[in-house]
């Protein structure tokens, strides 16, 4: 036994001092009950009236010497003694620096899941009208994320929809608006698929998943149709389309199996389109109906709202669950001063 104890302190002297630091540092992980920040961020959301068990480790330097640092408001702050930082369970997530307690943001998520008015839920939750518009989008580009890792098979649709562009809430002094000006609801001033139009390129499947992104202004291209559809369907699914000639290419970079619906009809043999065309229909008569019109800049996160709330399948209860594990614990760092400075054109 003196023997190897030997051998491994030699081995032992041999690092450099880094490496022995490392080293000393992994044993002393595996000798304490650690919880990973993202564990730790999920057992503030789902418990957060009962005392944590197990610590947890740094979300800068992942680091386990944590220590607790006295409390923000009702708000529990720790400290790390390897980097020197200090954070709490809402660091780099929409929670981040909220002077609101957690239970005024799930009624909120309540609301959200009810499509309520910006009004409606200001009221509800007690907050300004300026706050609960950006509670909504912060909520939107959290869920952004759960659409960046979403991949559909089986039966997949395809079609594209249309918006006119819309510079709603945009002031005048701070932009030009590119196109003749007319009051909200009119049609536009130019004729068929103009630059008036953003084009908004959808995939669904039969299963409740899909995909809408802004990809151009006008009729699309290739490319335009490539950057919604690459990657985002499995390969050996059944791609159901219109016939427009683009998704053929899109078909075959994708290793896709193409049904492509003659021009003037509604099928080819038992397959059709119109999953993704009630999609849309849904689509626009929440933007158009509920929110009565949205601004081109915040149309992506719309058609996330569509996914999730009206598209998905599952029940109230069970979205609401999800949507608070995920937004509440997901990396986001939209700040609430920058969500008005988008560009007006998001393309």
């Amino acid at each position: 036994m003196s023997d190897q104890i030997s051998i491994l302190r030699q081995m032992f002297n041999s690092l450099s001092k880094e490496e022995q630091t490392n080293f000393l540092k992994s044993l002393n992980h595996e000798s304490k009950q650690v919880q990973t920040f993202e564990s730790f961020k999920q057992s503030v959301i789902k418990h957060s009236n009962h005392p944590l068990q197990d610590r947890c480790c740094c979300p800068h330097c992942q680091g386990i010497n944590v220590v607790k640092n006295g409390h923000k408001g009702n708000v529990q702050r720790f400290k790390c003694k390897d980097c020197g930082k200090t954070f709490t369970f809402s660091n780099n997530t929409i929670l981040f620096s909220t002077k609101k307690d957690l239970e005024t943001w799930k009624k909120y998520c309540e609301c959200f899941l009810e499509k309520k008015s910006l009004r409606r839920c200001a009221e509800i939750c007690d907050i300004s009208l300026e706050t609960a518009f950006r509670w909504r989008h912060k909520i939107l580009d959290a869920l952004q994320n759960m659409q960046s890792n979403i991949t559909l098979k089986g039966v997949v649709e395809s079609d594209e929809t249309f918006f006119a562009l819309s510079f709603k809430g945009t002031k005048k002094e701070n932009f030009s608006i590119p196109r003749e000006t007319h009051n909200r609801g009119h049609s536009v001033s130019t004729r068929g698929l103009s630059k008036e139009l953003v084009c908004v390129p959808c995939i669904v499947n039969h299963e409740g998943m899909s995909v809408g992104k802004i990809s151009n202004l006008g009729k699309p291209k290739v490319q335009d149709l490539e950057k919604v559809i690459n990657n985002r369907i499995e390969q050996g699914s059944i791609f159901v389309t219109d016939s427009l000639s683009g998704y053929q290419k899109v078909a075959v970079n994708n290793d896709l199996v193409h049904v492509r619906i003659p021009r003037g009809r509604y099928k080819s043999g038992s397959f059709n389109i119109n999953t993704v065309n009630c999609y849309h229909s849904e689509l626009k008569r929440m933007i158009n109906g509920n929110f009565k019109g949205v601004a081109t800049k915040y149309l992506n996160n719309y058609i996330v709202y569509n996914n999730f709330v009206n598209f998905a399948k599952n029940t109230f209860k069970n979205k609401l669950n999800k949507l608070e594990d995920f937004v509440f614990t997901t990396k986001c760092l939209t700040k609430c001063s920058k969500i008005k400075f988008r560009p007006a054109i998001p393309v």
